[in-house]
């Protein structure tokens, strides 16, 4: 991906947002990538592990054991499919374990291995030195603070419907 800002579309035409919105949900497109991208080669480099599957071991570090569907479902970076792939591919690593769950006999729970856990500790650290150089560093307090509002916008937007002013 190259570091430069977005090109506009121009097989586009917007018929009701404005070309200021229109950049903006590009920017915010191109913003995403651009980050994920310079994180997943960062982790790939020093760890063989991507983006995707860090951030199955992060949220299992947050509540552990977890079944594959809880998993999969905290996940922004990927399918439910793609995210039982990847916990099959850490498993086959020695990264994590299934274990029964003993409230539901067709269900497995996973959970790191203590191999596992050391390994995550070090992906972990990578993860945050990354975000502080690609994301972070780059920008000033004021800059956080405006994604922060923006994201608390966006999750309370999504459980409100679009009226009909802003269609």
């Amino acid at each position: 991906m190259s570091s430069t800002a977005p090109s506009k579309p121009n097989h586009t035409s917007a018929k009701v947002i404005t070309p200021e919105q229109q950049d903006a949900w590009f920017a915010l497109l191109f913003a995403h990538a651009s980050v994920t991208e310079l994180v997943d080669r960062e982790l790939r480099r020093k760890h063989d592990i991507s983006f995707s599957a860090t951030e199955i071991l992060c949220r299992l570090h947050d509540e552990e054991p977890q079944s594959v569907r809880s998993l999969a479902d905290q996940l922004v970076s990927v399918s439910p499919t793609r995210a039982s792939r990847l916990v099959q591919e850490l498993v086959d690593a020695g990264y994590l374990q299934r274990g029964a769950d003993q409230g539901d006999g067709r269900k497995s729970l996973i959970s790191f291995t203590a191999e596992g856990r050391r390994y995550s500790k070090k992906v972990a650290g990578t993860l945050e030195d990354a975000i502080l150089r690609y994301l972070i560093e780059p920008l000033d307090d004021e800059d956080i603070a405006a994604i922060q509002r923006i994201w608390q916008k966006l999750r309370i937007a999504q459980s409100t419907p679009l009226s009909a002013a802003s269609r």
